[in-house]
């Protein structure tokens, strides 16, 4: 395909999926999918090669995805873990493949409570010092003396292999989009400030008992987060306008949290951070992995287009109904059925998904979740297959 040719197909593949997530009706439903730990094993690369190596991404993207016909990929870098960053400064709380795990073998997050219940008052009164003076040391060695050359230095190099990797993925989906003519899913990444408080510092059982100990200080807490996750979408976006950023929700799920603790504790920040970005005419992929169908109600408060719903196990028609006035809904494929349905069965249910939230448009065909390591590559062809032959307006 002539350079040309590939500019034409980029352009009116990124035109189809902006008009689709700003809930407008394109030529015909787009088809966005992720890149994630099934397609090294398909393409030929152990999973260490391609969390270390961004040229073997996208030389494994390029041989998997050449001769399919999507509108927009996302997962390229991973979820944009940078693993030369984690272990130039030998950071505790990622384990990759290769290194300390079998080289097949997915990543690991280390949860533990690395803000202590006794930190919430430093930490409200000033989160970035507090990262630096008690965050770091806990996290790696080489931050025990703040300050201290061995501590500069680490930041330093972290620093170095952080800006190492944005430029190289960065290049990287510069190039898959001039080869292939895929338009970028997403440009940027934030974060609940509950989930960052409950993923990050004092993790799942820290955070649920925080709940009932010092729902207080959770909520001043999530208020302090707030600045720094609109900045950081802000920041990891890049200043584009058009491609949203994407907000992976891990712990706002029904029934993880009652309703009640819903509204009180994860809603009013999270409605905060993304009303922020928008403010900015950044809209933001609400990756609602789980049953969000108790909070649609809610969700649908937020201002017009400034989201994209992902339906995971929500109800779809209830999603639609809802929220389908306001918002793009993307997803509605369980990621299950990749891994143990077959061909046919893929086929029926994305024509019953496009034939319930996409006849007026605001639609985009995906799966609703992570799609798992032991997807079936047949099943992903049967996917994009019947996208293109239901998804006709």
């Amino acid at each position: 395909m002539t350079e040309n040719k590939v500019e034409a197909l980029y352009q009116e593949r990124l035109e189809r999926y902006t008009t689709a997530i700003k809930n407008g009706k394109p030529d015909r439903v787009p088809i966005r999918f992720s890149i994630g730990e099934w397609a090294p094993r398909y393409a030929g690369y152990t999973l260490q090669e391609v969390y270390y190596d961004l040229e073997k991404q996208k030389e494994m993207v390029e041989k998997l995805m050449s001769n399919w016909d999507l509108d927009t990929i996302r997962g390229i870098g991973f979820g944009m873990i940078p693993p030369a960053m984690i272990d130039s400064m030998d950071l505790d709380f990622y384990h990759f493949p290769g290194m300390n795990l079998a080289e097949n073998q997915s990543f690991q997050y280390n949860e533990k409570e690395y803000m202590k219940a006794e930190d919430y008052d430093e930490f409200i009164a000033n989160p970035t010092e507090w990262v630096l003076n008690h965050y770091l040391p806990r996290i790696s060695k080489e931050f025990d003396s703040p300050g201290s050359y061995r501590s500069n230095l680490a930041l330093i190099k972290g620093s170095m292999a952080m800006q190492q990797f944005a430029g190289q993925l960065k290049e990287v989906n510069q190039e898959i989009s001039r080869n292939l003519g895929f338009a970028p899913a997403i440009k940027g990444i934030t974060k609940a400030p509950f989930d960052s408080l409950g993923d990050t510092l004092r993790g799942m059982k820290g955070v649920l008992m925080d709940i009932r100990r010092r729902p207080e200080k959770i909520k001043e807490a999530c208020e302090a987060l707030v600045p720094h996750n609109i900045n950081y979408g802000l920041i990891t976006g890049g200043g584009d306008t058009t491609i949203p950023v994407f907000a992976p929700l891990h712990r706002g799920a029904y029934p993880f949290l009652s309703p009640p603790h819903w509204e009180e504790f994860y809603w009013p920040t999270l409605k905060k951070t993304i009303e922020g970005l928008w403010e900015h005419g950044v809209s933001v992929t609400f990756f609602a992995e789980g049953d969000w169908t108790p909070f649609l109600e809610r969700i649908a408060e937020l201002p017009e287009k400034s989201i994209q719903f992902v339906v995971d196990q929500t109800d779809a028609t209830q999603a639609k109904k809802v929220l389908g006035d306001k918002f793009c809904l993307i997803g509605g494929v369980p990621t299950t059925l990749l891994s143990y349905g077959s061909p046919e069965e893929v086929e029926e249910c994305v024509k019953r998904t496009i034939d319930e939230l996409a006849p007026d448009g605001g639609y985009v065909l995906d799966t609703g979740s992570v799609v798992m390591a032991d997807a079936r590559l047949e099943n992903i062809e049967a996917l994009i297959e019947a996208g293109r032959k239901y998804g006709k307006y």
